[in-house]
């Protein structure tokens, strides 16, 4: 029986040409009382993915590297949608309040809610230099400008990161490396659930094997963003 094994040449870091992109870092998913939270606690926790996620932008900001983040918003507009669309997309859009917000142009009710960002990562995701995307309304970077502003970048090198391993995040993946980028996943900075199928974090991480082009520990991509600025 034949076996996959990953035998891509060594992803390398290019200094000007590399980005942190980063998916869903929100209340919704990250923080206690999120509704999303529940679904991915385990995983976050196994992981230590809240520590994870802070290391690594606390390394892109040090090493002067382009930090782009994709965020997930629904507006009271998109409970008109009734075309079938993904199972868990449309019923998060439709169904519940999820990541809402009141308006594109209104941030009444957005501090502290759902769709805001956690406490903890506020000084790195509102310097100024954080590259807030329009938000995707699937799971990929189809619906928003996240390739966009890597070309505009001419970023070539991304590294990923984010707590919905298997929808948002290799949606995002996905389409990266189909516009010709090569993509290294940061494997205990992401997280998934479980449903009667499985478990989705172990299903991305399969995923992940067979498209990415590295798949790296925390340690390993804070290591490798610190030797491309000491370069």
């Amino acid at each position: 029986m034949f076996t996959f094994t990953h035998r891509n040449p060594e992803m390398q870091l290019e200094k000007g040409h590399t980005a942190l992109v980063l998916t869903d870092i929100q209340n919704e998913f990250l923080s206690e009382d999120g509704s999303y939270y529940p679904m991915i606690e385990h995983s976050l926790k196994a992981n230590k993915v809240h520590d994870h996620l802070e290391e690594l932008m606390l390394a892109a900001k040090e090493a002067d590297i382009f930090v782009i983040h994709s965020p997930h918003y629904y507006y009271p507009t998109d409970r008109q949608w009734v075309a079938p669309g993904g199972a868990i997309s449309h019923y998060l859009a439709t169904e519940i309040s999820f990541v809402g917000r009141k308006d594109p142009v209104d941030l009444e009710g957005f501090v502290g809610s759902g769709a805001d960002y956690p406490e903890r990562y506020k000084k790195y995701l509102r310097d100024g230099h954080t590259a807030h995307t329009s938000p995707h309304k699937g799971a990929s970077a189809r619906t928003n400008d996240v390739i966009k502003q890597l070309r505009m970048r001419h970023v070539e090198k991304v590294i990923m990161a984010g707590p919905v391993a298997n929808i948002c995040l290799e949606g995002h993946m996905r389409d990266i490396i189909e516009e010709g980028m090569e993509v290294a996943m940061v494997r205990d900075a992401v997280a998934g659930g479980r449903n009667e199928e499985g478990d989705a974090y172990l299903a991305a991480m399969v995923n992940y094997r067979y498209m990415a082009n590295a798949l790296w520990t925390t340690e390993e991509a804070v290591k490798r963003i610190k030797a491309l600025a000491a370069a």
